[in-house]
């Protein structure tokens, strides 16, 4: 292949449906990210760790909540869409009914928790106002048709309107001084408004009310996905209970402390996702073409995650107390060390989302709830010896460990899954080796 064959062959690419989907998913997470540097850190800066932390305990229930409201299929529906495109409005429709079945159990239980555990008033209207992120939920189906078919542009623009509508809210709340109910009722509103925006851009081309409901097809994806259900779940758990368990054993200053910190970790959460969720279709298709030219393709894309990973672990950790008296203050200057360790956690944690892809095209769902459930049960475990010996430094370092033994180690354990361990290990083999990109 000669050198002017090969630039042309990486032009075409980066022209191609995949990257340009990559780039608008990355503009996306780009553009939150320089406004929630800005106007998320300065709420921090205003609210104070304490206050801080408790509108972060309340945001993890939310987080569960909203993750369990979308049954864990989203990667699974996006490959039926892609599968199964004469059964698209079968397939959302079905998907819609059942979410929206599911909200009133969901809002129910967390008002009970909070019942049980004798909060007072203030939780109850935080998690009201916050509430309204999980009520909205299954309209979400409509970025999954838009992922199918690599126009995630339409949902990003649709998000991205009510997010800076919301962030100049925000920066208003604080300049007038504006109490924590406030800030909660602002996040509820912008996340209403960037579904609405939505489903006026979805509706422009198609219809939402060609959805439908099948009852057997309920009944086929419950049964074809729940694994993805309960591993989503164990997931979101092992991400964010370490929240609840903090705020309860040492204290919601403590947790204010340790969402500063994972607050910049979860910058580079969208990366994985972004990359593996392009990267789909062009799976589906390998696949169709032969299993090698599938496990090149899988290999490939592990390879890319191992590299970026470690990028960015080492350099935010070289400058993660630089980081935290720069954007939070010396308030927050204790939230350096638990950085520096957190950010560790991006390493399993890009190889992860890699490999689960892998599993989506082999219908191998029921490995990456049994990964996932082990990890979970770690994170508790480590977190219930170390969160009262070493406070939030320590639910990072049981963060960092549990997502390695759920998304690399876990893979050694079954048959089916050492070839994704095989392929991470070699991820780091071939970390400067960049021959394969010529051929993807």
């Amino acid at each position: 292949m000669t050198q002017n064959s090969i630039i042309e062959n990486v032009k075409a690419k980066i022209r191609g449906p995949v990257i340009l989907n990559i780039f608008w998913l990355s503009f996306d997470k780009v553009l939150k990210l320089v406004i929630g540097l800005v106007v998320g850190i300065w709420v921090a800066r205003y609210l104070g760790p304490t206050q801080w932390g408790k509108l972060n305990y309340v945001s993890a229930f939310i987080t569960i909540l909203m993750t369990v409201a979308k049954l864990g299929m989203d990667g699974f529906l996006t490959k039926e869409i892609l599968q199964h495109p004469d059964l698209k409005n079968e397939t959302l429709g079905t998907s819609f009914f059942i979410r929206v079945m599911l909200l009133p159990f969901l809002l129910l239980f967390v008002a009970g928790y909070f019942y049980v555990e004798h909060l007072e008033p203030e939780y109850y209207w935080l998690f009201a106002f916050l509430s309204l992120n999980v009520v909205i939920v299954p309209l979400d189906l409509i970025d999954l048709e838009f992922q199918s078919r690599l126009q995630s542009k339409y949902t990003i623009i649709s998000k991205n309107i009510a997010y800076v509508l919301g962030a100049i809210v925000r920066m208003y709340l604080i300049i007038s001084q504006k109490p924590i109910l406030w800030f909660a009722a602002a996040m509820g509103l912008e996340a209403a408004l960037s579904y609405i925006f939505l489903l006026v851009v979805y509706q422009r081309n198609n219809n939402i009310f060609n959805w439908r409901f099948s009852k057997s097809m309920a009944v086929n994806l419950l049964k074809e996905g729940w694994p993805f259900i309960l591993a989503s779940l164990a997931v979101i758990l092992y991400v964010r209970l370490d929240q609840i368990m903090i705020a309860n054993m040492v204290g919601e200053e403590e947790l204010g402390l340790f969402s500063s910190a994972i607050k910049i970790s979860d910058v580079f959460v969208f990366l994985p996702m972004a990359i593996s969720g392009s990267f789909l279709p062009s799976l589906v298709n390998a696949k169709k073409i032969s299993k090698e030219a599938f496990i090149q393709k899988i290999q490939f894309l592990v390879n890319w995650m191992m590299r970026i990973s470690l990028a960015l672990a080492i350099v935010t950790t070289l400058f993660s107390n630089q980081i935290i008296q720069v954007l939070f203050g010396s308030e927050f200057a204790a939230a350096g060390s638990i950085l520096s360790v957190h950010i560790w956690a991006l390493v399993p944690m890009f190889l992860g989302v890699a490999t689960t892809q892998y599993l989506v095209v082999e219908n191998l769902q029921r490995f990456s709830l049994y990964r996932t459930l082990l990890g979970l049960v770690a994170n508790i475990l480590l977190n219930i010896f170390l969160i009262p010996k070493y406070g939030a430094l320590g639910a990072a370092i049981a963060t960092t460990i549990s997502q390695s033994v759920a998304a690399i180690f876990s893979g050694l354990l079954f048959r089916s899954t050492r070839i994704l361990f095989k392929m991470q290990a070699r991820s780091l083999l071939m970390l400067f080796n960049f021959e394969g990109i010529r051929q993807n």
